[in-house]
């Protein structure tokens, strides 16, 4: 981990996005067959402390790493932010260590790409001064026990300002509802529910929480237009 921290670093705050943008989506043989890859100071240096060859979980950590930096990099942050940071982590080897190493944890156990390109939308909100980090070690852990299909709801519920129960799947919203990223207006708490007398075709069921308005709006844009 000492030798990936300083990498991640060199590879998140260097033109070297650019390589990796270019990456991200190609197979992961046809990624580590070629010679451009050494070029990306993260993926070398797990490239050189692997004791034989690549595997399982290294192949998966350069892919999902790939698909964070890119999210990270993809023109959010000017660049006076981004200077800032670096120096931040540069003088302080710690911080870099408590920042990036965590990043480099979370990127390790996660298998679907989509919850690295949101942590790479929840890095580059907490450089830009968006969120705290409390913030993102708080977003950064719903967005790991996400499901892929829970962005969706979530989403539509953002931009729909709720949802109605009707036709859902239950336990896909109280998974949402369990990591407080939304709310049941008609539960009260444990097994008691309320009824909505005033126009209730017209109520949604379900809205999304304060901090499931902050999962939707620092979460990757492409991800929101799909």
């Amino acid at each position: 981990m000492s030798e990936l921290v300083p990498a991640l670093k060199d590879t998140l705050f260097s033109p070297t996005y650019e390589i990796a943008a270019e990456y991200a989506e190609i197979g992961i043989d046809a990624l580590l067959d070629n010679e451009v890859l050494k070029g990306i100071p993260v993926v070398s240096t797990l490239s050189s402390i692997c004791k034989i060859g690549y595997n399982l979980h290294e192949r998966n950590l350069i892919k999902q790493t790939l698909a964070f930096i890119t999210e990270f990099n993809s023109g959010s942050i000017s660049q006076e932010k981004l200077t800032e940071h670096r120096e931040k982590l540069e003088t302080n080897p710690k911080e870099a260590e408590k920042e990036l190493g965590r990043v480099l944890i979370i990127l390790g156990n996660q298998v679907e790409q989509i919850q690295s390109q949101v942590l790479g939308s929840f890095y580059a909100a907490y450089v830009k001064g968006a969120i705290s980090w409390e913030k993102f070690c708080e977003l950064s852990e719903a967005n790991r026990r996400m499901f892929i299909s829970d962005y969706q709801i979530l989403f539509e519920a953002a931009i729909n300002d709720g949802l109605k129960i009707q036709n859902r799947e239950l336990y896909q919203v109280d998974r949402l509802i369990s990591l407080g990223l939304l709310q049941n207006q008609n539960r009260l708490g444990g097994n008691v529910w309320i009824e909505m007398m005033d126009n209730p075709e017209e109520q949604n069921d379900i809205i999304v929480t304060s901090f499931g308005k902050t999962f939707y709006h620092n979460s990757p844009a492409a991800l929101k237009r799909n």
